[in-house]
């Protein structure tokens, strides 16, 4: 299998990447090095920059063993000395390779589909030890021979990684490091695996933790790594009466707080002579002598030489004038008209035309048309009466309400008589503040002509983000049961219960499915799994049955491989099944389907509206301007003039016109209007799919001066719709940009899982995502390398950027880099690092988003605020949350000064920026709003200066983002997003949160509660969770 996919990758590296960039230079010094002695002691192996080298012990010129794109690690010699055993993804994902020295020929002895690494050899030489990575992202360990077959050693517990094996010379156990403890209580602890009986045992578990162990030749000693409060050093442990010397306290930081799959410091080694440990750290080769502690430097110098793929960076036009909604939910066949909801109205569009029926400033959902009574059920929400059901005629007149109460409604199904209705309504947590997207507890009810609902079943819906879509609801044939879906265990299940809640029956359950819709003939289930739709037949006879396409169970039909989607239904006659994605409404008939065969029909929903323009005139005179052009002009008593929605001029004499409305700023400071890079705004959707009409997150980041955010943990159901919504002038908030849902190709989130086995598999999710608005896809916990290039190529292919959760694993990050990602999310959780890694980000144009604020491998930046900020009296922040939850923060825990390893993080980082690697800013959802000056304050702590951070808030986001030409600095032409100070940011970055107002596309906000000031004043509505 694996000969198979390597043979399709090499076709597609050589046909996809024809510009590619050259990292040449020759290294005297290297991060993350991994060493090994030669058993004679004459040659040492190392990696850098994902190759293997090999010099003389002593030092000198190394010569590079491995070659090509692939990424080479962790080199072990065997026992002779002839072979490497090492860690490569040559073929598809990690596997344990070995390199014969003399003929250079290399051999995959794990060949296993899901990565293996950190391989070390047994000590007959016949097996080697690994680690692997299921699709659940735990560590099962192995015992490989050379003959194809495997035994597992260690079952997958957690996630907690299991590397470092070495196999005792005389007593019959395996040690190992098991990183399943947390410092400062304890860390990675050092475990033994008995080959004689199968037990295991702890052998070190202390505070600071034992990492990257090796066994002396003699086996009487253990070298390990520890971390020693602030300090890491090199400890050698003495096997029989337990005692312990420190040999090094000069070693790197380590990567003891990350629970890195490849262990906390990189591989060490010993001299055969027994007396002399290798090992890396300053970005050097050192030996250190155990028994005079003596420590020599091993000089190399390593030719380097990288090909890099372009990096993927696309522009990204800022739509205006009059544009195309792209977000349209809930369509259904009525006669020969299609009946959907888009804007937050309900529309019905016949031939060519769609007609508005409700034109409400409420949020019309789920919409049912009753062919009997030709009636339209729908559910509606506003903050200020919550939600509702309404019945109306199927021309959108007399609209009645039918029941309503403080929670939200949907899942309506009716009956064929028309005589009672069933749905689903939010229980009693509501009541208590929870937002709607927080909301599990759900209540199924029936309501009849007198319309008192009564209760049937209660419906305890998942957590799971991506589980978030609406239950399906359906009356049986004779009117007399309710066949509804429900969670179990994170299970999706379909149950039927009659109308006085009685004899409920759990009927299905999709191992997998987030959605399950029965035909109205109660013949088939449509259900979509891992974001493929299915169908099969519906035959329960008295016992449950467990469907699922991924798991083969159940006989399954995929719908589409091309164009299926969300929002599935049937029509009423069974014969077809409807849905739709992004501005399209599909049909596709159940014999084409069964047939698999062509037949699908599609309609475009889309509806024009003009995106909202003030259409006026301001000028914001005698203000300082941090302009962020690239002259960096910093002007004093300036004027910016606005026209509409963009800056017409800036300057020191500038004119203003008569019909401009002015506002005299006379010692205050205008700034770009921030970039949210890697911002959360709220994208979580409820069950039911309805969406407040005050978002928290988009009014609380206005506020607080974001102006634009890019969410790369999105929801495709909800974050296009908002994003419409915004552009039409239906919401308040920054301008929202998605990647839609992630790329996850591991089961690291349950049923978030994208197969992506091929490049057509890559084009199938990218196409995805892109036809509902995505500008950007997210790769996400995506560990086989294959399918990461797969969905560079699809990418590149689609003409939208790629970045990717750097999952705290700079050894895939860097491989990222030479596959030409668009960029990374969160820092790689690895400092220091040294020129080769400065010199392989400046090779290629990727930016990092850091998120300071969440650091990897240390405590996060919020922690610091946290303990120095009483947020539960900061009235601003109480505009969009509430007093009980602030509250929480009240007695976080201090963090000593040199526990602030945000700082150390961003000093490395300035390293970066000094050689012009693109950083920005990201506030990951944490506080919303405050949490940008969060960040950008935590930049400052490593040495950034005001002016720098503001840069990485405003400009460097929109660069990164493909969208530098329309936004991000002040200059004519620009949109004018500003953000009005107080007082002088370049004096102390805490001056960013003294905001008098926020102008977003030309609308001026208060800089205290996102209410509007001009034109068209608006004052701040309550959020509707703080009743």
């Amino acid at each position: 299998m694996k000969l198979i996919k390597i043979c399709v990758l090499l076709i597609l590296v050589s046909q996809v990447y024809s510009q590619t960039n050259q990292l040449r230079y020759t290294a005297d010094e290297g991060t993350w090095i991994s060493v090994d002695v030669s058993p004679d002691g004459k040659k040492i192996s190392f990696d850098l920059l994902g190759h293997l080298y090999e010099m003389p012990v002593t030092g000198g010129a190394a010569t590079r063993l491995t070659d090509g794109t692939s990424w080479n690690m962790f080199p072990r010699y065997s026992k002779n000395g002839d072979k490497l055993l090492y860690t490569s993804d040559a073929e598809v994902s990690n596997d344990l390779w070995v390199l014969d020295l003399a003929s250079k020929n290399a051999s995959n002895v794990s060949k296993m589909k899901r990565p293996v690494f950190q391989g070390t050899w047994s000590k007959d030489n016949r097996h080697v030890f690994g680690t692997s990575l299921n699709m659940r992202v735990r560590f099962p360990a192995y015992q490989f021979n050379f003959h194809g077959t495997k035994q597992l050693i260690l079952p997958a517990g957690g996630r907690t990684p299991v590397n470092h094996f070495n196999e005792h010379p005389d007593n019959g156990l395996i040690y190992y490091v098991h990183n399943d403890a947390s410092l400062p209580r304890s860390g990675p602890r050092v475990k033994t695996y008995d080959t004689k009986t199968g037990k295991f045992e702890t052998l070190i578990d202390r505070p600071g933790g034992a990492g990257s162990i090796r066994l002396s030749p003699d086996g009487k000693l253990l070298a390990y790594v520890h971390r020693d409060d602030r300090k890491t050093v090199l400890v050698l442990h003495d096997i029989a009466t337990k005692k312990e010397t420190v040999l090094s306290e000069n070693l790197d930081y380590g990567r003891f707080e990350s629970r890195g799959f490849y262990g906390v410091y990189p591989n060490l080694a010993w001299h055969p002579n027994g007396r002399e440990i290798v090992l890396s750290y300053g970005g050097k080769i050192h030996a250190i002598n155990r028994i005079n502690k003596r420590d020599r430097e091993i000089p190399f110098s390593a030719p380097v030489e990288r090909e890099l793929k372009d990096t993927i960076r696309f522009k990204v036009n800022v739509p205006e004038g009059r544009v195309n909604t792209r977000s349209h939910r809930w369509a259904q066949k009525l006669d020969n008209s299609v009946l959907y909801e888009s804007l937050g109205d309900l529309y019905l569009k016949t031939g060519n035309r769609s007609r508005n029926l409700t034109r409400s400033a409420a949020h019309e959902t789920n919409p049912v048309y009753h062919a009997r009574s030709r009636s339209i059920y729908y559910a509606s929400w506003t903050d200020r009466a919550k939600g509702g059901i309404y019945r109306m005629q199927s021309n959108g007149l007399r609209a009645v309400k039918l029941v309503g109460s403080g929670t939200q409604y949907g899942s309506i199904a009716v009956s064929g008589n028309g005589r009672n209705i069933a749905f689903v309504r939010g229980a009693g947590s509501m009541m208590s503040g929870t937002r709607l997207e927080n909301q599990r507890d759900y209540e199924l009810m029936v309501m009849g002509s007198n319309r008192r609902p009564r209760k049937l079943a209660s419906i305890n819906w998942s957590g799971n983000r991506y589980a978030k879509r609406p239950p399906s609801v359906r009356f049986s044939r004779d009117g007399r049961h309710v066949f509804y879906s429900d969670y179990k265990d994170d299970k999706l299940t379909i149950n039927r219960v009659n109308l006085d809640g009685l004899d409920r029956q759990h009927l299905i359950t999709f191992s997998n499915a987030t959605r399950a819709v029965i035909s109205p003939d109660f013949n088939w289930i449509a259900f979509r799994e891992y974001h493929r739709t299915f169908v099969t037949p519906y035959e329960f006879v008295g016992k449950p049955l467990t469907i699922s396409a991924a798991d083969k169970k159940g006989f399954t039909v995929r719908v589409d491989r091309n164009e299926d989607g969300d929002f599935n239904e049937w029509s009423a006659d069974s014969k077809t099944l409807v849905w739709t994605r992004g501005k399209y409404f599909y049909e596709k008939p159940l014999a084409n389907i069964l047939a698999k065969a062509a037949g699908l029909k599609k309609t475009d929903l889309s509806i024009g509206y003009v995106i909202e323009n003030p259409r006026v005139v301001i000028a914001l005179k005698n203000v300082r301007l941090i302009t962020m052009n690239s002259q960096k002009d910093v002007l004093e008593n300036a004027t910016v003039l606005i026209e509409n929605e963009k800056i017409k001029a800036v300057g020191v004499n500038t004119p203003i016109p008569r019909n401009a409305k002015v506002y005299d700023l006379q010692g205050r400071t205008i700034m770009p209007g921030m970039f949210d890079a890697h911002g959360h705004y709220g994208s979580p959707i409820s069950a039911l799919n309805v969406i407040e009409q005050n978002l928290y997150g988009l009014k609380a980041n206005l506020a607080y001066g974001v102006t634009t955010m890019y969410d790369v943990y999105g929801t495709t159901q909800k974050d296009f719709w908002v994003s419409d919504m915004l552009q039409a002038g239906k919401l308040d908030g920054p301008r929202i940009y998605s990647v839609g849902d992630p790329m996850f190709v591991t089961k690291y989130r349950t049923k978030m899982h994208r197969t992506i086995d091929s490049l057509e598999d890559a084009l199938e999710h990218v196409q995805f995502n892109k036809d509902h608005g995505a500008t950007a896809v997210k790769d996400y916990s995506n560990h086989e390398r294959s399918a990461r290039q797969y969905l560079a190529e699809a990418s590149r292919q689609l003409g939208v950027n790629l970045v990717t959760e750097s999952f705290g694993n700079p050894q895939m990050n860097m491989s990222q880099i030479v596959d030409g990602f668009t960029g990374l999310e969160h820092s790689m959780g690895l400092e220091p690092f040294y020129e080769d890694v400065v010199r392989l980000f400046t090779a290629s144009k990727i930016g990092m988003t850091p998120t300071l604020v969440v650091v990897y491998n240390g405590p996060s930046g919020q922690g610091y605020f946290d303990y120095t900020e009483r947020y539960w009296e900061n009235k601003k922040l109480l505009n969009f949350f509430r007093k009980d939850y602030l509250l929480r923060f009240r007695r976080s825990p201090k963090l000593w000064k040199d526990d602030h390893y945000w700082a150390r993080m961003a000093k490395e980082l300035r390293k970066l920026y000094k050689a012009g690697v693109n950083l920005q800013m990201g506030a990951h959802g944490q506080m919303m709003g405050l949490g940008a000056h969060w960040e950008m304050e935590l930049f400052t702590h490593g040495g950034f200066t005001p002016y720098e951070a503001i840069e990485i808030a405003t400009i460097s986001g929109f660069r990164h983002h493909g969208l530098d030409h329309a936004l991000g600095s002040i200059e004519p032409g620009k949109y004018a997003d500003l953000v009005v100070m107080t007082k002088n940011p370049l004096d102390n970055i805490r001056n960013t949160r003294e905001i008098e107002y926020v102008l977003k596309n030309g609308v001026v906000y208060s800089g205290s509660d996102a209410s509007r000031v001009y034109p068209k004043p608006k004052k701040a509505e309550k959020m509707y969770f703080k009743e």
